[in-house]
């Protein structure tokens, strides 16, 4: 890659101090920069740092005349850099226009303009692709699919028969979405499967990592509002709801019929068992076990999940118990040779 500084004005705004010609050829942190590379300094705390960057330029919250560098002065620097970020994301990821030769589309789909379809990607009968949108090789797409304009899939992407994806959608690598609920009736000792013919409806400005497992519903949708962020390696069982802007981080796992409510932030390595209900603006620690419903605002932590507060005061008498274990022993001896009791 190669950018004025100009250039990169053009693109996070604010104020353009020194030189504009000056050459970037890269981006890096405060601490990992070489000449050549942009860098930004987030705030206040962080001028000191940036003094010794060997960066070519920075984006500051600020003028700092000390630095003897060309800058960009933006109000957030973060959010402004960020801007940067994606333009560079996308020319790495971008794929040509058009249908790989490779590829299946079936007469009965429909591609929108400016479409891009990867080598080795099937796209089945009935599925309707819209504008705009880049689906990497090796992408399965099943019949009567919707996705929305400007999506991309990553390779290895699975998405089944009648799925409905939003607009700016991302699904990385390895993600399934529409495989079998995991529902079964339990007769005469045996497993007997319940057809699952539900579908999964994801809203727009979501993005799911890699190796995440979307079940399709037994019947109705599970569903995945707009703006949700789910981790890779976490799992959404069939017919859950997630709620706007809420977020899931790494092994989040939501079992059955789960609401999730909206801005809900679930950490690492959590389960939520099935038809709980999480209240809106919830937080939940990581490791966590949700095992009855959550009032909205409630921030929980711990297993079973209870008010973080409540579990922190637990987690510090945990400590304390080999203490007190030998304390009490201590005591007990001490009791008995009073008593006059040999053990």
């Amino acid at each position: 890659m190669e950018y004025t500084l100009s250039q990169i004005h053009s693109i996070t705004g604010g104020r353009l101090v020194g030189d504009g010609r000056t050459k970037i050829t890269g981006v890096g942190s405060l601490e990992g920069a070489k000449p050549g590379n942009v860098s930004f300094v987030k705030g206040e705390n962080l001028v000191k740092k940036a003094l010794g960057t060997k960066a070519s330029a920075l984006v500051t919250h600020r003028d700092i005349p000390e630095l003897g560098k060309p800058l960009i002065v933006v109000d957030d620097p973060f959010l402004s850099f960020t801007k940067f970020l994606q333009v560079i994301a996308e020319k790495n990821t971008a794929q040509p226009k058009g249908v790989h030769p490779s590829a299946s589309v079936s007469r009965g789909a429909s591609l929108g303009k400016d479409t891009s379809i990867g080598a080795y990607s099937v796209i089945e009968d009935g599925t309707v692709v819209g504008n705009g949108v880049t689906i990497h090789p090796l992408v399965y797409i099943g019949r009567n699919t919707r996705i929305g304009d400007n999506t991309v899939i990553y390779p290895q992407v699975t998405i089944r028969e009648s799925v409905t994806i939003g607009k700016r959608v991302i699904i990385h690598s390895g993600t399934v979405i529409g495989g079998d609920g995991f529902g079964y009736l339990q007769v005469e000792g045996r497993h007997v499967k319940i057809p699952q013919v539900g579908t999964i409806e994801i809203g727009d400005d979501v993005e799911i990592g890699c190796n995440v497992t979307i079940a399709r519903a037994t019947m109705d949708k599970t569903i995945i509002s707009r703006g949700v962020k789910i981790d890779n390696h976490s799992h959404v069982a069939h017919n859950v709801t997630i709620g706007e802007d809420s977020m899931l981080i790494a092994y989040a796992k939501i079992a059955g019929g789960a609401v999730i409510g909206k801005n809900v932030m679930i950490a690492e390595d959590v389960g939520v068992t099935d038809h709980a209900v999480v209240g809106d603006r919830s937080i939940i620690g990581g490791g966590s076990n949700v095992y009855k419903s959550i009032s909205p605002g409630s921030v929980v932590w711990g297993s079973p999940a209870k008010p973080i507060m409540e579990e922190k005061r637990l987690q510090a008498l945990l400590k304390k118990l080999p203490e007190m274990r030998d304390t009490l022993k201590e005591l007990s001896k001490r009791f008995l040779k009073e008593k006059g009791v040999e053990k």
